[in-house]
């Protein structure tokens, strides 16, 4: 697979291989498959790290499907994950989902092993006792939503949730992606933006891409330069949460009350 397209910047975070990372929704049609892809997608081609997609919903979803393009090479491939692995088009290694039995511990740590970034999109599942493990070891987490009034508000009832079971200190490794389905929206966001910025790790839009409205599978070198940039913000956070854990960066977030 030819990978190659415009060169773009890179996202500040210094360790990618160290990155583990869930992305959540509300509610279906939330945009976090796209955005775990997004993401895998943004890191793999700015830094050429080893990142891995992986589908944590339950009842497994269309990340396979949507993402893995190519088989995998028999070397790279990893005994426990079976078949259920694939190669973007961008070159990330895709998992796919074995649905709610699945041990995202276990699934995170192969890939770990192998010094790959890892990605999980837990859809609505974020609440599992399996990924209870992954949060409390302080994954990053990405809340995905669409600006939508029904999955805004699910997106408040989720970030609730978060700092209800986990504290207000979660918040500091939360980052909020709006991903625009329609190209107008008829949401106005800034109120959202300024009552969020402040609490939150990042709050990043992610402008409308035909090409991601369309089924099937997605090759990256379709996608828009706005998509990958806005993706790349939200890898900017991560950089940000991961020099915060090092103690360079001052804690700034989690502050305040949610609007």
């Amino acid at each position: 697979m030819n990978n190659v397209v415009a060169l773009r910047r890179s996202p500040t975070i210094e360790q990618p291989e160290h990155l583990s990372a869930l992305v959540t929704a509300g509610s279906g049609g939330a945009a976090s498959t796209t955005t775990c892809l997004g993401l895998a997608t943004a890191l793999r081609l700015a830094t050429g790290a080893q990142v891995a997609a992986i589908d944590g919903t339950v009842g497994g979803g269309n990340l396979l499907d949507r993402a893995g393009v190519e088989p995998i090479d028999p070397a790279r491939a990893i005994r426990q994950l079976g078949s259920h692995m694939a190669v973007s088009s961008a070159g990330a290694v895709v998992v796919g989902g074995h649905g709610e039995s699945s041990d995202s511990v276990l699934v995170d740590s192969l890939l770990a092993d192998r010094h790959l970034a890892r990605i999980h999109d837990v859809g609505t599942a974020v609440r599992s006792p399996r990924l209870t493990p992954l949060i409390e070891a302080g994954a990053a987490i990405v809340v995905a939503t669409a600006p939508r009034a029904e999955p805004l508000a699910r997106m408040r009832v989720g970030l609730e949730w978060l700092i209800d079971t986990y504290g207000r200190g979660v918040l500091s490794r939360t980052v909020v992606a709006i991903s625009h389905q329609l190209p107008q929206c008829v949401v106005d966001m800034a109120p959202i933006r300024d009552a969020l910025s402040p609490l939150v790790a990042g709050f990043v839009e992610v402008p409308f891409d035909a090409n991601l409205a369309r089924p099937g599978p997605v090759d990256h070198r379709h996608l828009s330069g706005a998509a990958i940039d806005a993706w790349t913000d939200v890898l900017d956070a991560f950089g940000r949460i991961e020099a915060g854990d090092r103690g360079t960066d001052g804690q700034h977030v989690g502050a305040g009350e949610l609007a």
